[in-house]
Protein backbone atom coordinates (compact mmCIF):
# COMPACT_ATOMS: atom_id res chain seq x y z
CA UNK A 1 0.00 0.00 0.00
CA UNK A 2 1.04 3.56 -0.92
CA UNK A 3 4.45 2.36 -2.66
CA UNK A 4 5.39 0.43 0.28
CA UNK A 5 5.20 -3.42 1.19
CA UNK A 6 5.61 -5.11 4.95
CA UNK A 7 5.24 -8.37 6.07
CA UNK A 8 3.20 -10.17 8.88
CA UNK A 9 2.68 -13.07 10.78
CA UNK A 10 -1.01 -13.84 12.12
CA UNK A 11 -3.13 -15.74 14.09
CA UNK A 12 -4.75 -18.80 11.79
CA UNK A 13 -8.85 -17.72 10.73
CA UNK A 14 -7.33 -14.65 10.16
CA UNK A 15 -9.14 -11.63 7.21
CA UNK A 16 -7.80 -9.49 5.64
CA UNK A 17 -8.87 -6.66 7.99
CA UNK A 18 -7.57 -7.66 10.77
CA UNK A 19 -4.05 -7.80 8.40
CA UNK A 20 -4.78 -4.19 7.88
CA UNK A 21 -5.13 -3.34 11.24
CA UNK A 22 -2.03 -5.14 12.81
CA UNK A 23 -0.34 -3.46 9.98
CA UNK A 24 -1.65 0.13 11.23
CA UNK A 25 -2.92 0.94 7.82
CA UNK A 26 -6.28 2.70 7.70
CA UNK A 27 -8.31 2.15 5.00
CA UNK A 28 -10.55 5.46 3.62
CA UNK A 29 -14.37 5.11 2.90
CA UNK A 30 -13.99 4.63 -0.23
CA UNK A 31 -10.44 2.82 -0.61
CA UNK A 32 -10.45 -1.25 -1.51
CA UNK A 33 -8.54 -3.77 -0.92
CA UNK A 34 -7.43 -7.10 -2.68
CA UNK A 35 -8.71 -9.66 -1.79
CA UNK A 36 -11.76 -8.11 0.23
CA UNK A 37 -11.88 -7.12 3.97
CA UNK A 38 -13.48 -9.85 4.78
CA UNK A 39 -12.01 -13.29 3.11
CA UNK A 40 -10.19 -15.68 5.20
CA UNK A 41 -6.39 -15.79 4.80
CA UNK A 42 -4.45 -19.15 5.16
CA UNK A 43 -1.07 -17.98 4.99
CA UNK A 44 1.26 -16.59 1.85
CA UNK A 45 -1.32 -14.39 0.23
CA UNK A 46 -0.26 -11.27 -1.02
CA UNK A 47 -2.73 -7.77 -0.10
CA UNK A 48 -2.48 -4.71 -2.25
CA UNK A 49 -4.58 -1.74 -0.52
CA UNK A 50 -6.04 0.86 -3.30
CA UNK A 51 -6.60 4.15 -2.39
CA UNK A 52 -9.53 5.59 -3.91
CA UNK A 53 -10.30 9.25 -4.42
CA UNK A 54 -13.56 11.37 -5.23
CA UNK A 55 -13.81 14.15 -6.89
CA UNK A 56 -16.48 16.45 -8.41
CA UNK A 57 -16.37 18.21 -11.88
CA UNK A 58 -19.22 20.74 -13.06
CA UNK A 59 -19.34 21.68 -16.91
CA UNK A 60 -21.80 24.29 -18.33
CA UNK A 61 -23.11 23.46 -21.71
CA UNK A 62 -25.43 25.23 -24.41
CA UNK A 63 -28.69 24.17 -24.85
CA UNK A 64 -30.08 24.12 -28.34
CA UNK A 65 -33.47 26.08 -29.33
CA UNK A 66 -35.95 24.06 -31.49
CA UNK A 67 -36.83 26.00 -33.91
CA UNK A 68 -41.45 25.72 -34.38
CA UNK A 69 -43.28 26.36 -37.44
CA UNK A 70 -46.51 28.07 -37.69
CA UNK A 71 -48.88 27.99 -40.95
CA UNK A 72 -51.01 31.05 -41.12
CA UNK A 73 -53.75 31.49 -43.92
CA UNK A 74 -53.32 35.07 -43.53
CA UNK A 75 -50.30 35.11 -45.30
CA UNK A 76 -49.46 34.47 -48.65
CA UNK A 77 -48.22 31.14 -49.73
CA UNK A 78 -44.81 30.10 -49.12
CA UNK A 79 -44.52 33.76 -47.42
CA UNK A 80 -41.94 33.10 -44.02
CA UNK A 81 -42.18 35.49 -41.35
CA UNK A 82 -39.86 35.10 -38.18
CA UNK A 83 -42.19 35.78 -35.33
CA UNK A 84 -39.84 35.05 -31.93
CA UNK A 85 -35.92 34.85 -32.59
CA UNK A 86 -34.28 31.58 -31.21
CA UNK A 87 -32.21 31.71 -27.92
CA UNK A 88 -29.89 28.64 -26.42
CA UNK A 89 -30.38 28.19 -22.96
CA UNK A 90 -27.80 26.76 -20.42
CA UNK A 91 -27.39 23.64 -19.26
CA UNK A 92 -24.98 22.83 -15.79
CA UNK A 93 -23.57 19.16 -15.60
CA UNK A 94 -22.12 17.83 -12.47
CA UNK A 95 -19.72 14.54 -13.01
CA UNK A 96 -18.02 12.40 -9.96
CA UNK A 97 -14.54 11.56 -10.56
CA UNK A 98 -12.90 8.32 -9.29
CA UNK A 99 -8.97 7.74 -8.82
CA UNK A 100 -7.34 4.92 -7.54
CA UNK A 101 -3.93 5.52 -6.41
CA UNK A 102 -3.86 8.36 -8.51
CA UNK A 103 -5.64 7.17 -12.36
CA UNK A 104 -8.79 7.82 -13.32
CA UNK A 105 -11.22 4.81 -13.24
CA UNK A 106 -14.24 6.32 -14.05
CA UNK A 107 -16.35 9.56 -14.82
CA UNK A 108 -20.13 9.55 -14.36
CA UNK A 109 -23.07 11.98 -14.68
CA UNK A 110 -24.83 12.51 -11.82
CA UNK A 111 -27.05 15.14 -12.11
CA UNK A 112 -27.63 18.04 -14.72
CA UNK A 113 -29.57 21.39 -13.97
CA UNK A 114 -31.13 23.67 -16.58
CA UNK A 115 -29.72 27.30 -15.48
CA UNK A 116 -31.46 29.02 -18.60
CA UNK A 117 -34.44 27.76 -20.61
CA UNK A 118 -33.83 28.08 -24.42
CA UNK A 119 -36.19 30.00 -26.16
CA UNK A 120 -37.59 28.77 -29.17
CA UNK A 121 -37.37 29.92 -32.90
CA UNK A 122 -41.22 30.41 -33.94
CA UNK A 123 -41.37 30.93 -37.83
CA UNK A 124 -45.10 31.86 -39.25
CA UNK A 125 -45.38 30.51 -42.82
CA UNK A 126 -48.04 31.43 -45.30
CA UNK A 127 -50.61 28.74 -46.14
CA UNK A 128 -53.21 29.61 -48.55
CA UNK A 129 -57.04 29.29 -47.07
CA UNK A 130 -59.69 27.44 -49.01
CA UNK A 131 -62.50 29.38 -47.02
CA UNK A 132 -64.17 32.23 -48.80
CA UNK A 133 -63.94 35.55 -46.32
CA UNK A 134 -67.21 36.81 -44.97
CA UNK A 135 -67.57 40.24 -43.28
CA UNK A 136 -68.58 40.48 -39.62
CA UNK A 137 -68.45 42.90 -36.52
CA UNK A 138 -66.54 43.95 -33.72
CA UNK A 139 -63.21 42.07 -32.63
CA UNK A 140 -63.13 38.24 -32.83
CA UNK A 141 -60.32 36.73 -30.87
CA UNK A 142 -59.33 32.94 -30.97
CA UNK A 143 -56.66 30.90 -29.71
CA UNK A 144 -55.13 28.18 -31.97
CA UNK A 145 -51.80 26.16 -31.25
CA UNK A 146 -50.98 28.24 -27.95
CA UNK A 147 -51.23 31.78 -29.47
CA UNK A 148 -53.70 34.69 -29.51
CA UNK A 149 -55.24 35.69 -33.09
CA UNK A 150 -57.61 38.90 -33.67
CA UNK A 151 -60.36 39.06 -36.26
CA UNK A 152 -61.36 42.11 -37.90
CA UNK A 153 -63.92 43.62 -40.04
CA UNK A 154 -63.76 40.40 -42.18
CA UNK A 155 -62.63 36.89 -41.50
CA UNK A 156 -59.95 37.02 -44.03
CA UNK A 157 -57.97 38.94 -42.49
CA UNK A 158 -56.02 38.14 -39.29
CA UNK A 159 -53.40 39.15 -37.23
CA UNK A 160 -51.01 37.49 -34.20
CA UNK A 161 -51.78 39.11 -30.81
CA UNK A 162 -49.69 36.73 -28.71
CA UNK A 163 -47.10 34.38 -29.84
CA UNK A 164 -46.00 32.44 -27.06
CA UNK A 165 -47.42 29.07 -27.63
CA UNK A 166 -48.09 28.48 -24.35
CA UNK A 167 -51.86 29.96 -23.66
CA UNK A 168 -53.57 27.34 -21.74
CA UNK A 169 -57.71 28.46 -22.51
CA UNK A 170 -58.53 28.45 -19.24
CA UNK A 171 -59.24 32.53 -19.47
CA UNK A 172 -59.62 34.14 -22.36
CA UNK A 173 -61.61 37.19 -22.91
CA UNK A 174 -61.87 40.47 -24.55
CA UNK A 175 -62.46 43.57 -22.35
CA UNK A 176 -65.82 45.57 -22.98
CA UNK A 177 -63.87 48.21 -24.97
CA UNK A 178 -62.92 46.03 -26.85
CA UNK A 179 -58.99 47.00 -26.36
CA UNK A 180 -57.54 43.94 -24.67
CA UNK A 181 -57.33 40.66 -24.25
CA UNK A 182 -56.88 38.65 -20.59
CA UNK A 183 -55.80 34.98 -20.92
CA UNK A 184 -53.84 32.86 -18.38
CA UNK A 185 -50.36 31.10 -19.70
CA UNK A 186 -48.77 27.92 -18.57
CA UNK A 187 -46.32 28.21 -16.08
CA UNK A 188 -42.60 27.28 -16.09
CA UNK A 189 -42.22 27.43 -12.67
CA UNK A 190 -42.76 24.20 -10.45
CA UNK A 191 -45.99 24.54 -7.91
CA UNK A 192 -47.60 27.06 -10.77
CA UNK A 193 -50.50 25.84 -12.58
CA UNK A 194 -50.45 28.92 -15.16
CA UNK A 195 -50.62 32.96 -14.92
CA UNK A 196 -52.88 35.77 -15.92
CA UNK A 197 -51.88 38.08 -18.74
CA UNK A 198 -53.41 41.00 -20.76
CA UNK A 199 -52.19 41.74 -24.36
CA UNK A 200 -53.70 44.61 -26.36
CA UNK A 201 -55.25 44.56 -29.21
CA UNK A 202 -54.40 47.54 -30.71
CA UNK A 203 -50.89 47.56 -32.84
CA UNK A 204 -49.08 50.39 -31.98
CA UNK A 205 -48.20 49.85 -28.94
CA UNK A 206 -48.50 46.10 -28.72
CA UNK A 207 -48.28 45.26 -24.84
CA UNK A 208 -48.19 42.26 -23.36
CA UNK A 209 -48.41 42.72 -19.63
CA UNK A 210 -47.98 40.43 -16.53
CA UNK A 211 -50.43 40.55 -13.75
CA UNK A 212 -48.74 39.08 -11.17
CA UNK A 213 -51.25 37.04 -10.39
CA UNK A 214 -51.58 32.62 -11.20
CA UNK A 215 -53.41 29.41 -10.77
CA UNK A 216 -56.74 30.29 -11.83
CA UNK A 217 -58.51 27.43 -13.15
CA UNK A 218 -61.97 28.32 -13.43
CA UNK A 219 -62.89 32.06 -13.33
CA UNK A 220 -60.87 35.24 -14.10
CA UNK A 221 -62.61 38.39 -15.55
CA UNK A 222 -63.08 41.58 -16.85
CA UNK A 223 -65.48 43.61 -14.15
CA UNK A 224 -68.06 45.87 -16.81
CA UNK A 225 -68.74 49.19 -16.18
CA UNK A 226 -65.44 49.72 -14.46
CA UNK A 227 -63.18 52.90 -14.77
CA UNK A 228 -60.17 52.53 -14.16
CA UNK A 229 -60.48 49.04 -15.53
CA UNK A 230 -61.14 45.92 -12.87
CA UNK A 231 -60.19 42.38 -13.13
CA UNK A 232 -61.79 39.80 -10.69
CA UNK A 233 -60.34 36.26 -10.44
CA UNK A 234 -61.01 33.13 -8.17
CA UNK A 235 -57.33 31.08 -7.43
CA UNK A 236 -56.48 27.63 -6.07
CA UNK A 237 -53.86 25.57 -4.76
CA UNK A 238 -51.87 23.46 -7.07
CA UNK A 239 -51.97 19.52 -5.38
CA UNK A 240 -50.61 16.75 -6.38
CA UNK A 241 -53.80 14.91 -5.94
CA UNK A 242 -56.70 14.42 -8.66
CA UNK A 243 -57.49 16.60 -10.33
CA UNK A 244 -54.28 18.92 -9.40
CA UNK A 245 -55.75 21.36 -8.08
CA UNK A 246 -57.63 22.82 -4.55
CA UNK A 247 -59.88 25.61 -4.91
CA UNK A 248 -59.84 28.79 -2.86
CA UNK A 249 -63.44 29.65 -3.59
CA UNK A 250 -62.49 32.86 -3.51
CA UNK A 251 -62.81 36.66 -5.07
CA UNK A 252 -60.40 39.15 -5.66
CA UNK A 253 -59.86 42.26 -7.85
CA UNK A 254 -56.91 43.84 -9.48
CA UNK A 255 -57.17 47.46 -11.05
CA UNK A 256 -55.15 47.67 -14.33
CA UNK A 257 -54.56 51.07 -15.93
CA UNK A 258 -52.76 52.13 -18.88
CA UNK A 259 -50.34 49.32 -17.76
CA UNK A 260 -50.16 49.77 -14.33
CA UNK A 261 -51.35 46.76 -12.14
CA UNK A 262 -52.58 47.00 -9.09
CA UNK A 263 -51.93 44.76 -5.53
CA UNK A 264 -55.11 42.08 -5.24
CA UNK A 265 -57.92 43.05 -3.33
CA UNK A 266 -60.02 40.37 -1.78
CA UNK A 267 -63.77 40.10 -1.83
CA UNK A 268 -64.65 37.03 -0.93
CA UNK A 269 -62.28 35.10 1.78
CA UNK A 270 -61.13 31.30 0.69
CA UNK A 271 -64.15 28.94 2.25
CA UNK A 272 -64.98 25.64 1.36
CA UNK A 273 -69.16 26.07 1.24
CA UNK A 274 -70.82 23.59 -0.67
CA UNK A 275 -70.68 20.18 -2.04
CA UNK A 276 -67.47 19.19 -3.71
CA UNK A 277 -65.97 22.72 -2.76
CA UNK A 278 -62.50 21.06 -4.09
CA UNK A 279 -63.47 21.48 -7.03
CA UNK A 280 -64.07 25.12 -7.57
CA UNK A 281 -66.46 27.98 -8.24
CA UNK A 282 -67.33 30.16 -11.07
CA UNK A 283 -68.93 34.16 -11.46
CA UNK A 284 -70.54 35.58 -13.83
CA UNK A 285 -71.12 39.99 -13.96
CA UNK A 286 -74.35 41.88 -14.92
CA UNK A 287 -73.68 43.27 -18.80
CA UNK A 288 -73.66 46.61 -16.48
CA UNK A 289 -71.27 45.68 -13.83
CA UNK A 290 -73.93 45.77 -11.23
CA UNK A 291 -74.64 42.47 -10.18
CA UNK A 292 -72.17 38.80 -9.81
CA UNK A 293 -73.94 35.52 -10.00
CA UNK A 294 -71.58 32.35 -8.97
CA UNK A 295 -72.04 28.94 -9.42
CA UNK A 296 -70.84 26.14 -7.55
CA UNK A 297 -71.58 21.71 -8.29
CA UNK A 298 -74.89 22.91 -5.67
CA UNK A 299 -75.62 25.82 -6.49
CA UNK A 300 -76.81 29.00 -8.42
CA UNK A 301 -76.67 32.18 -6.64
CA UNK A 302 -75.75 36.16 -6.24
CA UNK A 303 -72.78 37.65 -4.69
CA UNK A 304 -73.34 40.88 -2.53
CA UNK A 305 -69.64 42.01 -2.48
CA UNK A 306 -70.32 44.98 0.18
CA UNK A 307 -71.12 41.86 2.67
CA UNK A 308 -69.11 39.41 1.57
CA UNK A 309 -72.55 37.02 1.36
CA UNK A 310 -74.03 34.29 -0.96
CA UNK A 311 -77.59 34.28 -2.06
CA UNK A 312 -78.37 31.11 -3.11
CA UNK A 313 -81.21 31.53 -5.96
CA UNK A 314 -80.89 27.66 -7.45
CA UNK A 315 -80.08 25.08 -5.01
CA UNK A 316 -78.83 21.76 -7.59
CA UNK A 317 -78.27 18.08 -6.09
CA UNK A 318 -74.83 17.58 -7.02
CA UNK A 319 -73.87 15.29 -9.72
CA UNK A 320 -72.22 11.98 -8.89
CA UNK A 321 -69.69 11.50 -11.48
CA UNK A 322 -67.92 9.01 -10.33
CA UNK A 323 -63.99 10.52 -11.48
CA UNK A 324 -61.94 13.44 -10.06
CA UNK A 325 -63.92 16.23 -11.47
CA UNK A 326 -67.36 17.54 -10.64
CA UNK A 327 -69.90 19.27 -12.78
CA UNK A 328 -71.03 22.83 -12.26
CA UNK A 329 -73.75 25.23 -13.98
CA UNK A 330 -72.64 27.39 -16.63
CA UNK A 331 -73.83 31.10 -16.63
CA UNK A 332 -75.09 33.96 -18.98
CA UNK A 333 -76.76 37.03 -18.16
CA UNK A 334 -79.52 38.80 -20.00
CA UNK A 335 -78.50 42.20 -22.09
CA UNK A 336 -80.58 43.70 -19.03
CA UNK A 337 -79.09 42.43 -16.53
CA UNK A 338 -82.55 41.16 -15.25
CA UNK A 339 -82.19 37.33 -15.99
CA UNK A 340 -79.52 34.91 -15.58
CA UNK A 341 -79.27 32.21 -17.65
CA UNK A 342 -77.90 28.38 -16.18
CA UNK A 343 -78.29 24.97 -16.53
CA UNK A 344 -80.59 23.16 -13.70
CA UNK A 345 -79.74 19.50 -12.56
CA UNK A 346 -83.24 18.72 -12.48
CA UNK A 347 -84.16 15.29 -10.61
CA UNK A 348 -85.70 11.91 -11.93
CA UNK A 349 -89.28 10.52 -10.49
CA UNK A 350 -88.21 7.51 -9.08
CA UNK A 351 -84.50 7.50 -9.21
CA UNK A 352 -83.55 6.49 -5.57
CA UNK A 353 -80.07 8.97 -5.56
CA UNK A 354 -81.15 11.83 -7.20
CA UNK A 355 -77.70 12.82 -7.27
CA UNK A 356 -77.27 10.78 -10.42
CA UNK A 357 -79.90 12.11 -12.27
CA UNK A 358 -79.10 12.40 -15.49
CA UNK A 359 -81.69 15.37 -16.68
CA UNK A 360 -80.20 18.93 -17.06
CA UNK A 361 -82.68 21.52 -18.20
CA UNK A 362 -81.98 25.02 -19.38
CA UNK A 363 -83.63 27.57 -17.09
CA UNK A 364 -83.75 31.29 -16.08
CA UNK A 365 -83.82 32.73 -13.19
CA UNK A 366 -85.29 36.29 -12.73
CA UNK A 367 -83.10 37.32 -10.04
CA UNK A 368 -85.66 40.04 -9.20
CA UNK A 369 -88.67 37.78 -8.14
CA UNK A 370 -86.49 34.88 -7.53
CA UNK A 371 -88.76 32.94 -9.91
CA UNK A 372 -87.31 29.81 -12.01
CA UNK A 373 -88.86 29.02 -15.80
CA UNK A 374 -87.81 25.66 -17.80
CA UNK A 375 -86.79 26.77 -21.26
CA UNK A 376 -86.09 23.83 -22.38
CA UNK A 377 -85.76 20.00 -21.00
CA UNK A 378 -83.47 17.24 -20.85
CA UNK A 379 -80.47 19.10 -23.09
CA UNK A 380 -77.30 17.86 -21.21
CA UNK A 381 -74.98 18.64 -18.62
CA UNK A 382 -73.22 21.53 -21.10
CA UNK A 383 -75.36 23.13 -22.74
CA UNK A 384 -73.41 26.61 -22.04
CA UNK A 385 -76.37 29.00 -22.61
CA UNK A 386 -75.33 32.66 -24.46
CA UNK A 387 -78.48 35.25 -24.99
CA UNK A 388 -77.70 37.47 -28.11
CA UNK A 389 -76.94 41.19 -27.42
CA UNK A 390 -80.65 42.08 -27.84
CA UNK A 391 -81.95 39.17 -25.94
CA UNK A 392 -84.43 38.18 -28.29
CA UNK A 393 -82.92 34.37 -28.40
CA UNK A 394 -80.73 32.43 -27.10
CA UNK A 395 -77.95 29.89 -28.10
CA UNK A 396 -77.29 26.64 -26.34
CA UNK A 397 -75.71 23.15 -26.98
CA UNK A 398 -78.36 20.47 -26.94
CA UNK A 399 -76.66 16.55 -26.13
CA UNK A 400 -77.27 13.95 -28.77
CA UNK A 401 -77.71 11.85 -25.78
CA UNK A 402 -79.38 13.39 -23.35
CA UNK A 403 -78.84 10.36 -20.96
CA UNK A 404 -75.03 10.21 -21.39
CA UNK A 405 -74.27 14.43 -21.96
CA UNK A 406 -70.75 13.91 -19.96
CA UNK A 407 -69.70 11.85 -22.64
CA UNK A 408 -72.20 12.62 -25.60
CA UNK A 409 -71.92 15.31 -28.55
CA UNK A 410 -73.76 18.20 -29.41
CA UNK A 411 -75.87 20.23 -31.65
CA UNK A 412 -75.90 23.87 -31.48
CA UNK A 413 -79.25 24.79 -31.26
CA UNK A 414 -81.68 28.56 -30.90
CA UNK A 415 -84.44 29.48 -28.89
CA UNK A 416 -86.23 32.32 -29.84
CA UNK A 417 -88.84 33.70 -27.32
CA UNK A 418 -91.73 32.31 -28.69
CA UNK A 419 -89.96 29.21 -27.40
CA UNK A 420 -89.53 28.31 -31.21
CA UNK A 421 -86.39 26.06 -31.59
CA UNK A 422 -83.97 25.54 -34.36
CA UNK A 423 -81.10 23.24 -34.68
CA UNK A 424 -78.25 25.34 -36.66
CA UNK A 425 -75.67 22.82 -36.31
CA UNK A 426 -74.31 20.12 -37.24
CA UNK A 427 -76.05 19.24 -40.70
CA UNK A 428 -78.26 15.83 -40.38
CA UNK A 429 -75.73 12.96 -39.95
CA UNK A 430 -72.25 14.95 -39.37
CA UNK A 431 -70.57 14.50 -36.44
CA UNK A 432 -70.95 16.79 -33.07
CA UNK A 433 -69.02 19.56 -30.99
CA UNK A 434 -67.57 19.33 -28.30
CA UNK A 435 -68.71 21.02 -24.73
CA UNK A 436 -68.04 24.88 -24.93
CA UNK A 437 -69.32 28.54 -24.97
CA UNK A 438 -70.23 29.91 -27.98
CA UNK A 439 -70.34 33.94 -29.04
CA UNK A 440 -72.92 35.86 -30.53
CA UNK A 441 -71.15 38.87 -33.14
CA UNK A 442 -71.53 41.97 -31.33
CA UNK A 443 -73.98 43.35 -34.00
CA UNK A 444 -76.39 42.27 -36.36
CA UNK A 445 -75.21 44.56 -38.81
CA UNK A 446 -74.31 41.73 -40.85
CA UNK A 447 -76.84 39.32 -39.57
CA UNK A 448 -76.94 37.72 -36.16
CA UNK A 449 -74.18 35.33 -36.33
CA UNK A 450 -72.26 32.83 -33.15
CA UNK A 451 -69.00 31.30 -33.34
CA UNK A 452 -68.01 28.14 -32.28
CA UNK A 453 -65.24 25.75 -32.26
CA UNK A 454 -66.05 22.25 -34.19
CA UNK A 455 -63.43 19.53 -35.07
CA UNK A 456 -60.73 22.21 -34.14
CA UNK A 457 -61.37 24.63 -36.09
CA UNK A 458 -63.27 28.20 -36.02
CA UNK A 459 -66.54 28.54 -37.48
CA UNK A 460 -69.54 31.20 -37.57
CA UNK A 461 -72.98 30.63 -38.48
CA UNK A 462 -75.69 33.15 -39.67
CA UNK A 463 -78.71 32.67 -37.60
CA UNK A 464 -81.35 33.93 -40.09
CA UNK A 465 -80.13 32.09 -43.45
CA UNK A 466 -78.59 29.15 -41.55
CA UNK A 467 -75.15 29.16 -43.48
CA UNK A 468 -72.02 28.15 -41.74
CA UNK A 469 -68.71 29.21 -43.18
CA UNK A 470 -65.21 27.47 -42.06
CA UNK A 471 -63.18 29.90 -41.19
CA UNK A 472 -59.58 28.48 -40.16
CA UNK A 473 -58.65 24.89 -41.38
CA UNK A 474 -55.36 23.89 -39.22
CA UNK A 475 -57.33 21.65 -36.29
CA UNK A 476 -56.00 23.43 -33.69
CA UNK A 477 -58.89 26.34 -32.29
CA UNK A 478 -59.16 25.90 -28.64
CA UNK A 479 -61.22 29.00 -27.85
CA UNK A 480 -63.02 32.56 -28.57
CA UNK A 481 -64.00 35.62 -27.37
CA UNK A 482 -66.24 38.19 -29.75
CA UNK A 483 -66.78 41.97 -28.33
Amino acid sequence: MDGESSQLVLPPGSNVRQALEAAGVEVGPLDRSEPTLFAELVGGEQIRVIRVVEEFEVEQNPLSFVSRTLQNESLAAGEQRLIQNGVNGLQESTYRLLYEDGALVSRTLIRETVITAPVEEIIMVGAQSPYSSIPISGRLAFLSAGNAWLLESETGSRRAVVTTGDLDGRVFEISPDRAWLLFTRQSRLGGEINTLWVASLNEDPQQIIDLGVGNIVHYAGWVPGASPARIAFSAVEPSLNPPGWQAKNDLQFITFNDGEVSLPSVALAANQEGFYSWWGSTYAWSPDGEKLAFARPDAVGLVNVNSAELDVQLPLPTFQTGSDWAWMPSLSWSPDGNVLYTVEHAEQQGLEVQEQSPIFNLVAIDVGSGDVSTIAENIGMFAGPVPDPDGGQVAFLRAFTPSQSDISAYELMVVAPSGNMLSLFPPQGAAGLHPQRVAWSPSAENGPMIAFVYQGNLWIANVLSGEAHQVTGDGLVAALSWR
